[in-house]
């Protein structure tokens, strides 16, 4: 999905002037207007109309008449929707679906306040020269890496470059709470678990993505409004999740616990989690991941993290605060990085700027750029090779093929599977 174009682009197109009051009411320029889950407004700006994307994800794009000056009620830096609302997609792969019946009791779990070290992992494999060993040869650095599900491993393409290039996969869908626990304690495992042998077998790190996710979340979910039911439901799932691929080599060595649970001002998004819970969801969510995998990295990730912007202040406030009243429950902070060409010079500052928080780790996890400029992907990277708490980079997409930005090109693999401009410089610097 694109990014909000700069509020000066905007005003050049001025034909009349629309009030903050009027705006304050409607969806901003390429902000979500619509999708399975979604129960905002969808009326968009003037000038943009809501457009379905797919059944997770409408947008509010431009019309092709000229647009009017706005008054856009937020920062002025770029501002992209979440490329995690993409649906599950078939796979031809054939996978046995493991189906688990449990029950709901409600727990209370126990987190220890002693330090939690960062476990050490098996060095990935991957191929000499390629983009992981190149990046895994700087001090810190583990992995990089790209989404993939079943479907990404039927196409033998996807396959040498994952095994060439990249020594971490992290699940596009497959382990995402419809694709999971689509009705309440049964649980399906089938894609999930295709994926994780895979890695497993090619000696592949995994980022299981994700536990606690306002979009792609079943309705038994969504209805939930008492607070002692939510969190029985909240802890079940994560314990039967990630307590499923605790402790094994290779496996889910990091899970993003909470995804994009924020507003572009910083506060928290409304969500079931939200307003059954409050903040307290976020920590719920932790401590449950932590009882089922102790060894597992737990990540708090979002989009939009691409200046120091309020969103970024958010975030780091509420890490803090959780990090203060609970010591060692939120470990890093993931990035993901859907941006224009030009904005790769700002990824410094914002890692920069994370990493000052109180975790032990940052990481890009779901990195593209618009048309694949080769200094901007360089920026990226060399931002993270510079920042002593940033562990990796993970690419959204083998190639330009599976991007969900298929149309802007974002990715280091054309849809020919061949090397861009931006890869070769990306070696060549590293």
């Amino acid at each position: 999905m694109l990014k909000l174009l700069p509020f000066v682009t905007l005003a050049l197109f001025a034909v009349r002037q629309v009030s903050a009051a009027e705006n304050a009411e409607l969806v901003g320029p390429y902000a979500q207007c619509g999708g399975e889950g979604y129960n905002g407004n969808t009326d968009c700006y003037p000038g943009y109309v809501c457009v379905k994307l797919n059944a997770w994800f409408s947008q509010c794009q431009p019309t092709t008449a000229p647009q009017p000056t706005i008054s856009i009620p937020t920062p002025s830096f770029p501002t992209t929707t979440p490329p995690t609302s993409t649906p599950p997609t078939t796979t031809q792969i054939p996978t046995t679906t493991t189906t688990t019946t449990v029950s709901t009791p409600s727990t209370t779990v126990v987190v220890p306040t002693t330090t939690v070290s960062t476990p050490t992992v098996p060095k990935p494999s991957a191929s000499a020269g390629g983009l992981q060993e190149k990046l895994s040869n700087h001090s810190g650095k583990l992995y990089f890496g790209s989404c993939a599900d079943p479907n990404t491993l039927n196409i033998a393409n996807n396959v040498n470059v994952l095994k060439s290039d990249f020594g971490c996969v992290t699940p596009e869908n497959s382990m995402k709470w419809d694709a999971t626990e689509p009705n309440r304690g049964s649980f399906s495992y089938g894609n999930a678990d295709t994926l994780v042998n895979w890695a497993t077998s090619n000696g592949k790190l995994i980022r299981g993505h994700t536990l606690v996710w306002h979009s792609q979340l079943p309705g038994w979910v969504s209805n939930i409004n008492d607070q002692t039911t939510l969190r029985s439901v909240i802890e079940n799932h994560i314990s039967n999740l990630a307590g499923r691929y605790a402790g094994k080599l290779y496996a889910v060595r990091t899970w993003d616990v909470c995804n994009e649970i924020f507003e572009e001002n910083g506060s928290l998004r409304s969500s079931v989690f939200q307003r059954v819970l409050g903040e307290s969801f976020v920590t719920i969510a932790f401590q449950a991941a932590r009882k089922a995998d102790s060894k597992a990295v737990l990540y708090i990730n979002d989009y939009n993290l691409d200046s120091v912007n309020a969103k970024v202040n958010g975030m780091i406030s509420l890490v803090n605060r959780v990090n203060t009243a609970t010591p060692n429950t939120i470990d890093g902070i993931g990035t993901q990085m859907h941006l224009q060409g030009g904005q790769g010079s700002t990824a410094q500052a914002v890692l920069t700027a994370l990493a000052g928080a109180s975790v032990k780790e940052v990481a890009i996890t779901e990195l593209d750029i618009a048309g694949a400029p080769a200094q901007d992907y360089n920026q990226v990277v060399q931002a993270c090779v510079n920042t002593p708490k940033c562990v990796g980079v993970t690419v959204w997409g083998v190639s330009d093929t599976n991007s969900w930005r298929s149309g802007t090109s974002p990715l280091l693999f054309d849809g020919s599977y061949k090397p861009k401009a931006a890869y070769n410089t990306i070696i060549g610097a590293l």
